[in-house]
This record gives C-alpha cells, structure tokens and sequence, in this order.
C-alpha cells in the first residue's frame, strides 16, 4: 500500500472538517483508513452600406436573427476569465483566503479578486454566480461573477469539490465520503445525497452521471447516476497511477472523463490522465509523465484547452502557477499565469 506526502494536507483538512459544521444526517459506514453547444451562428440579413464582416471572437455565441430583424451593431461580449483558489500562505493575510482572476489569455490578473473565508478550496460557475467550498469554516460560499454580493455562508456543509448541472450544487466530502447536494438558491440542502466511500475530493457532471475522484488507498475515480443511484464507486481503477500519485481533480470535457494524479510534492510526479466516459481507455499519463516539476491540482477545461493549477511549495507563498496545454496535449505553456499563492481549486467562465 502507497503512501503518498498529501495525507499531510488531506488529513489535516479532513481532521478540521470532522469537527466543525455541518454532521451528515444519514450514517455512513467509516471512511477507510487513507493514506493520507454547438455553437449557433447568426445570419443576418445583408446590408449592401456593409463593406466589412468583423471577425467573431472565438468561444462566442450569437442569438439567432428573426426573419425581417434588422441587423444591429452586436453588443461586446462578455471576456471569459479564469478564477483560482489562493489557498496557501495567503497575500500576508492568513487568513483569509482570495480567489484569483485573470482573462483568458493569462492578461489582467488579479490575485485578490474576492477576498473571503478561511481555506477556500473548490470552485464552481453555475448561472450568474461564483460558488466556493470553504474546508475551514466548512461552508459553501457564493458571489456575483463580477465579485460583488459575497456571501460566505450561504450553505453550511463541509466540502471540498463542488460542481452542479442547472438545477443542483454537488460537493464531495471526504471526511465523511459523502457527495452532497442542494439547490442553486442553497435550499433544501442534503449533505447525505451518495455514499461515495473513501475520500471524495473532486466532483463532476456529464450527461446523466457524477463522477468523483477517491484520494485515498482506494486510488479509483467512482461514478453514479445524477439521481442518486447506480452507484459505482470503482468506475475507474486508478491503481496503475505513476509514483505516490492519486486521482484528485475531475473534469469532463466532449466525450472524455480528464483527471489530475497528484501528489503533495515540490519536484513533481504528477499526471494528467483521461479516459472516454464509459470508463475504457484509461491513460493513466496522458500527460505530465516525462515532465520536471510537473504536480496538476485542479483541472478545468473550455475553448479546446487544457488549464490546471499548479500549487507549487506550500511553504513558498506566491510560487504557485496556471498551466495550460492544448486538449491533445501539445502546446505546453508552463508558468502561464504566475504568482498564485498555493492555488488548488480551478474553474474557467464568463
């Protein structure tokens, strides 16, 4: 059985969650022992004055045109951003914690872009809001996309991953290896939606399922249906992970499942693997495996790229980076965005 260097932290975070917030209302059974859119073009009707067509911006989407709408100049749309956790050594403040944003294209960053919590931790885009997992005050925070309205108890409830699907948050918890579930107004709140055994992190939604990611001996990626059942928490085998590594983080992307294998180090060791969304195909390091220094935290994926935290030294603030690389692995940018202060959670949207 492994050993990997992030019981440390995962330990230590799960220890801090055991004895505050929220106790599910279910019982589970014990945790194991862990080691540790088409896009739609619009056609407007030609105007013989127009001499020139401006070029769309890439990621974009147009409203479909009427028939008879006259054509009007279309409105600047909205920049996508990044948003990050600043979970480590915060800023000269810890705590709090921040989140970090940036356009992108890497330009524009902004370390403190909300500043709110304890140990932010996982991040989530749904609708017109932010939402955060907090593993010090375990509680589940929300605000404006433009950083306005912050509410750093809008659901009590331990967590550290967090996604949704339109109608529901889900937040992995791995102190109790419960998946949670509520509402987006952060009603009718269910810390006890899925027994996911282990130690879940990371959550994601694809189609009619949730996976999550099992960072302890278990080492495997589990899956189950959005209401709750089928549950399989050994959808993937992750065992032939490389080194001390174990899945992390969770994203799905087209018809692909994308994780990070992580592990707490400075020197690396690290992977990102992929798999289709039945599960076959499982490749362990589809990228990272011959890397220096390469150990991905979180994943997010959007406009055919590849983006990932990469926390760095925990005791070093600020060494902390955004990566990117295309989605067939090509066109590595390391450093991509620079001066994160241990980063973890990811998230990319308007």
């Amino acid at each position: 059985m492994r050993r990997p260097a992030m019981a440390l932290l995962i330990v230590g975070l799960v220890a801090g969650c055991s004895t505050a917030g929220s106790t599910p209302s279910a019982t589970a059974p014990p945790a194991p022992s862990s080691p540790i859119a088409t896009p739609v073009t619009a056609t407007p009707s030609p105007t013989p004055a127009v001499t020139s067509t401006p070029s769309p911006t890439p990621g974009i989407t147009a409203p479909s045109l009427a028939p008879g709408t006259a054509t009007k100049s279309p409105a600047k749309a909205a920049q996508a951003h990044i948003y990050w956790a600043n979970r480590g050594y915060d800023l000269d403040t810890n705590p709090p914690t921040t989140m970090g944003r940036a356009n992108i294209d890497g330009t524009g960053v902004n370390q403190r872009f909300i500043t709110a919590g304890h140990s932010m931790f996982g991040l989530a885009i749904l609708g017109d809001h932010l939402y955060w997992t907090d593993t010090g005050t375990n509680s589940i925070g929300r605000a404006n996309l433009d950083g306005t309205g912050v509410n750093q108890s809008f659901i009590s409830s331990s967590g550290f991953g967090i996604t949704g699907d339109g109608t529901y948050l889900y937040w992995a918890d791995p102190a109790s290896g419960w998946i949670g579930r509520a509402n987006l107004d952060g009603t009718e709140v269910n810390p006890s939606f899925i027994f996911a055994g282990g130690m879940p992190v990371s959550v994601a939604v694809g189609g009619n399922y949730i996976y999550w990611t099992d960072f302890s001996s278990d080492n495997r990626i589990g899956r189950a249906s959005l209401d709750g059942t089928g549950v399989n928490p050994s959808f993937i085998d992750c065992s032939a992970s490389p080194g001390d590594t174990m899945p992390f983080a969770i994203t799905i992307s087209g018809s692909y499942i994308y994780w990070t294998n992580y592990v707490w180090k400075v020197t690396g060791g690290g992977t990102i693997g992929r798999a289709k969304l039945d599960g076959t195909g499982a490749n362990q390091s589809f990228l990272g495996g011959d890397l220096a220094d390469f150990n991905p935290g979180w994943i997010a994926i959007a406009g055919g790229y590849m983006y990932w935290s990469e926390p760095g030294d925990a005791l070093s603030p600020g060494k902390g980076t955004i990566e990117r690389a295309k989605l067939d692995g090509t066109e590595l940018t390391r450093n991509f965005i620079a001066g994160a202060f241990t980063p973890i959670g990811l998230v990319v949207g308007p």
